[in-house]
């Protein structure tokens, strides 16, 4: 069902609880409510920091459990955020890449929530138009969703919503869009029923949603929530690697399956059950790429011992998943990890030093890690200390870039910087392929928590046969 509704219900809420807190601490400053000191918020100063790379969007950061964040379509990039200060709006910018020259800015949705959780994720219809979906970080039932004009990519269609009204529904994060050639359905895959990876299809490209359908079921008690990553192996085959939980709350396991014909199948093309008939995959159902500890969580500035976190997964030229994903040591010491499947079993090793988490508070957010979507040994880091050596340098999170092949391990990769001696963050990697073309985007500038950043989408474009590393 889809329907045109006002979100301001949320806003609302938000509202009242801010003024009621203020009106309690004025009556009982002390015994009651106490105003705590205020953090220094996130603030990037664009005219000191002088760098050569292409700001493809201004003002604008994302979490990683969207995707696509950005598109090319027609040769036009979009990229998708959220502002981390001002109005906390829904923005999406527009690069003419053949020209090299910027399309523009587009607001999709203003005074949204200052989170990266709410950016959009992106499809390209048959008809050349764009759709962006985007829903808030489990602050209400709705998926909104736009569309661009198939002739003019900064203009959009009015705002939709899709109600979340069935039975169990769960509070919406995320969005993730997959199209399914041999169906010609849509799939929106997010955080909803019972706090699970769930997803609603369309039969129309975005038109209209239905069919709410529970995806990965969490097999820990109490309430939850594995944190999945996609990719397409081709039209009609879905990649997923995913947790048990939240990091904080659990020392996740990795774990992988494939999703085909409505059923669930391991890397080595074993059946593990069909959806309809035997409900949500779990865990314990899946391929297990690397076992964390099992541990629980510590309290609310530290990760459990020895979890995992996914972060990306790719495809690689024989349709072998590579999954990425970090390892918690300490707060001040995280891992890069790598595991791939050889077609008879999983190789996993730590591929490099991830530094220090982005703050304590999310103890195993790291700068992250990205791998080309059509040559996974291709791999982008960010981290703020020596890849090789964990030595921390008094610096920023940089990028840097190694070419890893089955053999390697974290004493034989090669780390190159892509960004060297800078003032502001450098993190979240994001690559794209365009033609012959490698895009690589990240986000830059200062980053305080995931309500409170200042950052721009930066990157560079390379001819993919003309790279040689030194």
């Amino acid at each position: 069902m889809a329907l045109s509704l006002s979100a301001g219900t949320s806003d609302l809420r938000s509202m009242v609880s801010h003024w009621l807190k203020l009106a309690i601490g004025c009556v009982f400053p002390i015994a009651i409510w106490s105003a705590p000191e205020i953090p220094a918020l996130a603030a990037y100063d664009r005219t000191t920091d002088i760098h050569g790379f292409t700001v493809y969007l201004e003002n604008g950061g994302w979490c990683w459990y969207q995707d696509p964040r950005a598109i090319v379509s027609d040769n036009n990039l979009f990229i998708g955020g959220v502002e981390g200060n001002g109005r906390g709006s829904v923005v999406v910018g527009i690069h003419d890449l053949a020209n090299n020259v910027p399309r523009g800015r587009v607001v999709l949705r203003e005074d949204f929530g200052r989170d990266d959780h709410n950016t959009a994720a992106f499809f390209r219809r048959s008809d050349g138009r764009v759709i962006a979906v985007y829903a808030r970080h489990g602050d209400d039932f709705l998926h909104r969703f736009r569309m661009s004009d198939a002739g003019d990519p900064l203009t959009w269609s009015p705002e939709e919503v899709f109600v979340h009204d069935y039975d169990n529904a769960g509070r919406i994060t995320y969005v993730n869009l997959w199209g399914e050639q041999s169906s010609g359905l849509l799939y929106n895959f997010h955080r909803g029923i019972a706090y699970n990876p769930s997803f609603i299809v369309s039969a129309d490209e975005g038109l209209t949603w239905k069919r709410p359908t529970h995806f990965i079921q969490s097999e820990l008690s109490g309430r939850h929530r594995p944190y999945p990553r996609y990719v397409l192996r081709d039209s009609d085959s879905l990649h997923v690697s995913f947790t048990d939980a939240h990091p904080r709350r659990f020392g996740n396991s990795i774990y992988h399956a494939v999703y085909r014909d409505g059923r669930f199948w391991r890397a080595d093309g074993t059946l593990i059950k069909s959806l309809a008939e035997a409900g949500p995959l779990r865990p314990s159902e899946a391929d297990l790429v690397f076992e964390g500890s099992g541990e629980t969580g510590r309290g609310k500035e530290l990760s459990a011992p020895g979890a995992a976190w996914t972060t990306d997964i790719a495809m690689d030229a024989d349709g072998a998943p590579h999954i990425a994903y970090t390892y918690y040591v300490s707060n001040h010491d995280n891992r890069f990890r790598l595991a791939q499947w050889n077609g008879t079993t999983w190789i996993d090793r730590e591929i490099a030093h991830a530094g220090r988490c982005l703050y304590d508070r999310e103890a195993s957010y790291t700068g992250l890690l990205a791998l080309d979507p059509l040559d996974p040994r291709e791999v982008f880091i960010s981290t703020d200390v020596d890849p090789s050596t964990g030595e921390f340098r008094g610096g920023y999170h940089e990028i840097y870039r190694a070419r890893i092949e089955t053999t390697d391990t974290i004493e034989s990769i090669v780390w190159h910087p892509v960004t060297q001696d800078s003032s502001v963050r450098n993190i979240r990697p994001l690559i794209l392929r365009w033609g012959d073309s490698r895009v690589i985007l990240w986000n830059r500038g200062d980053f305080v928590t995931y309500t409170d950043y200042d950052l721009d989408t930066v990157g560079i474009i390379e001819e993919v046969r003309h790279v040689n590393l030194p």
